[in-house]
């Protein structure tokens, strides 16, 4: 199994967001994935220490969408502890949402290279709908006429 198969998602609630304080974070992991696969993936992905996990399989639970009866999804459920003074930062803030305006600005030029070809590219299927169209208009109407109906 892939590192990035094992980790699904962070588990985003009240309470665990109260526990990301104390370093303890909560993922949503392949169901078959054991502890020793979560710490490794945690460790890779993160780039932090793990200091123990603990899983939990929460079972499916029956579920009403009006007259429709089903169930959710089981899943396995990692809360992960780290070594203390490791974090992982889930959201992005201003300091590395500049320095990805940084790197969208420093590939601006290259797409404005782009841009000039793409302009000779326009350019030329213009002209070559242009003079399309001008044989189309040669083309004769027909012109309806009127039946008259009747002995008058």
């Amino acid at each position: 199994m892939q590192l990035t198969d094992i980790i699904k998602k962070p588990v985003l609630t009240e309470k665990t967001y109260a526990q990301m304080e104390n370093g303890v974070y909560s993922f949503e992991v392949a169901f078959d994935a054991n502890k020793h696969q979560i710490a490794n993936a945690v460790e890779i992905i993160f780039k932090v220490k793990v200091a123990k996990v603990n899983t939990i399989k929460v079972d499916k639970k029956p579920k009403s969408v009006g007259r429709f009866h089903g169930f959710t999804n089981r899943y396995k459920k990692a809360i992960v502890t780290l070594v203390e003074g490791n974090t992982i930062n889930f959201f992005p803030t201003e300091e590395t949402a500049q320095k990805a305006d940084e790197k969208a600005e420093a590939k601006k030029p290259a797409k404005k290279e782009v841009s000039d070809v793409e302009k000779r590219a326009a350019a030329k299927l213009a002209n070559k709908k242009a003079s399309a169209s001008k044989a189309v208009k040669s083309v004769a109407t027909k012109k309806t006429t009127t039946r008259k109906v009747g002995g008058e």
